[in-house]
């Protein structure tokens, strides 16, 4: 069996879009999360069943939103598919057989569930004796082959970040490539020096030649060396200074994605109590008329 891929969201209401783009993934097609997010419209809200199914076609799958038994999933509907969890959010569904389910969840991970379970999380309604849920069934289509995907503009966007990074120390990479350089030139200097002690010194008996090239040889040893020495402490240096800005944007981006998710739940707040007031001065009118 293929093995599932999984991508975790990043934000509260990025777990849409990342449903998709592991189904996307599984059918061999990689796009980035911010591609996807667009696509879904993500509202301060989160975001619908309609925009994720609009968002799939985008890229050229089929989809199709259903209200179905546990039965028609696991025998009718085309795996995997997208499933509304717990009224509030969206997993996947990979595999599903007459006892077990297995889910990827961008929230946390890949889990298995009883049928039970699954159904306790799943079935919001019942429709002719069955508990039914809400499904996005998903199918590439020949267009969604013919999309472009992300995967190459990715791998340049990975060489143009650590390219950022790297930018503001090109004095320190073009002295540690130019140790690189001439430590190479000295290792292929030596061995040319030890056949001139036997060709010239040796055969000709030429003993100041001999000792010239073995102070020669000395010299270039230690210069070596050294040069090694300073290419290590180079490459040392870079790195940590690289390390230490990956880990000052990381903490950047975190606090920033908190920020993010505590804005768009007090702003969820808000537009709850917003409609809360509403709805109870309009039932103040109502008793006030009657």
């Amino acid at each position: 069996m293929q093995r599932f891929p999984h991508y975790r969201q990043h934000e509260q209401m990025d777990c849409g879009p990342t449903c998709l783009r592991m189904i996307a993934a599984y059918y061999g097609k990689r796009y980035s999360l911010e591609r996807l997010r667009e696509q879904c419209h993500i509202s301060r809200l989160g975001v619908s069943m309609l925009g994720i199914s609009e968002a799939a076609e985008k890229i050229g799958m089929r989809s199709m939103g259903v209200e179905i038994s546990f039965k028609q999933l696991k025998e009718d509907a085309p795996l995997p598919c997208i499933v509304h969890w717990n009224q509030e959010h969206f997993v996947v569904v990979y595999r599903c057989t007459e006892k077990q389910v297995w889910v990827a969840d961008p929230a946390t991970s890949k889990l298995k569930y009883t049928a039970e379970e699954f159904c306790r999380c799943w079935t919001s309604n019942r429709k002719e004796g069955q508990d039914t849920g809400i499904a996005l069934l998903l199918e590439p289509s020949p267009e969604f082959y013919k999309e472009e995907d992300d995967e190459t503009d990715n791998g340049f966007q990975g060489m143009g970040f650590m390219l950022s990074y790297i930018k503001p120390y090109k004095q320190l990479v073009g002295q540690l490539f130019l140790g690189l350089l001439l430590g190479s030139l000295i290792q292929l200097i030596l061995p040319f020096l030890t056949q001139s002690i036997v060709d010239f010194g040796i055969n000709n008996q030429n003993l100041n030649y001999v000792y010239l090239v073995l102070l020669a040889q000395l010299t270039l040893s230690i210069s070596n060396a050294g040069v090694g020495f300073i290419r290590g402490w180079i490459l040392l240096h870079l790195g940590t200074r690289i390390n230490i800005s990956l880990i000052s944007a990381e903490e950047h981006e975190e606090a920033r994605r908190a920020f993010l998710n505590q804005q768009r739940g007090m702003e969820q707040m808000m537009s709850n109590l917003s409609s809360a007031r509403i709805q109870e001065a309009s039932l103040r009118q109502d008793c006030w008329t009657h």
